[in-house]
């Protein structure tokens, strides 16, 4: 995964750059001067990906204080896909040896402060933001199709449903293929942690009421014990991330 965001932020970056050199016609908007914000985004973290939403509440005309919801989810970083051998690329992708899927749902507020402010049709405003607060690691089993025998004079495989065996799964041979995602719903298991995040957003909406920006930056996840995410010792309980996004949204309450 950081070797997508890696390209994605040199884009990200070149865009704007360009972008900058390409100012200087005159906006003659009516300018919005006091301005809340409600806003959401998408993005790609080194370790999976993740949604939220954003409610910025402005302190001045410079600073805001921002309050957001996020579901992201959480990858181990030795994960590596595999398809069943069985299924001629027509199965459902797995991690071998995967036990947990992770999801992590994340409260907090944070300060966020305009460091250039957007004078030009086309410019772009840059913005520093930081906060942190709650989050609760969502942990569901991973279910697989295990075979269990073969009859050779009806050439049938014997499956079985099956948690993650590493004494019974030595190979992606042993498994025909995975079950459904919502298999194993009903066992949800919550771990509790916090989180504290800071980056830059590079505001470039040309209309002074809608929200269009680029983020990057970096975030330091925690939880209260290691979260089982494969059928190893190697787990963990602390998750450093870069993450880059696109937002969108809107001025609400505005004041000209």
């Amino acid at each position: 995964m950081l070797n997508r965001l890696l390209p994605l932020s040199f884009l990200m970056f070149f865009a704007i750059s360009v972008d900058g050199y390409s100012q200087g016609e005159i906006d003659k908007q009516t300018k919005v001067f006091y301005r809340n914000e409600r806003s959401w985004s998408g993005s790609l973290n080194s370790n999976g990906w993740g949604i939220n939403y954003r409610y910025t509440k402005r302190v001045n005309a410079f600073s805001g204080i921002n309050f957001d919801v996020d579901l992201a989810s959480i990858r181990h970083p030795k994960e590596i896909k595999s398809q069943s051998p069985y299924k001629g690329g027509w199965g459902r992708s797995y991690v071998f040896g995967k036990a947990n899927e992770a999801f992590s749902i994340r409260g907090g507020a944070g300060y966020q402060k305009e460091l250039f402010s957007k004078f030009d049709q086309g410019g772009i405003s840059i913005r520093l933001f930081a906060g942190g607060g709650l989050s609760m690691a969502l942990l569901k089993p991973v279910y697989y199709q295990k075979i269990t025998g073969y009859n050779s004079s009806t050439q049938e495989l014997y499956l079985e449903k099956s948690l993650f065996d590493p004494d019974y799964m030595q190979s992606v041979y042993d498994i025909y293929d995975r079950e459904s995602f919502f298999t194993g719903m009903n066992e949800l298991s919550v771990v509790p942690g916090a989180f504290a995040r800071a980056g830059l957003s590079f505001e470039y909406s040309a209309e002074d009421r809608v929200v269009h920006a680029l983020e990057g930056g970096i975030q330091l996840e925690g939880f209260l014990r290691k979260l089982t995410i494969l059928a190893t010792e190697d787990n963990h309980r602390l998750f450093p991330t870069l993450f880059v996004s696109y937002r969108f949204g809107k001025v609400i309450d505005a004041r000209f």
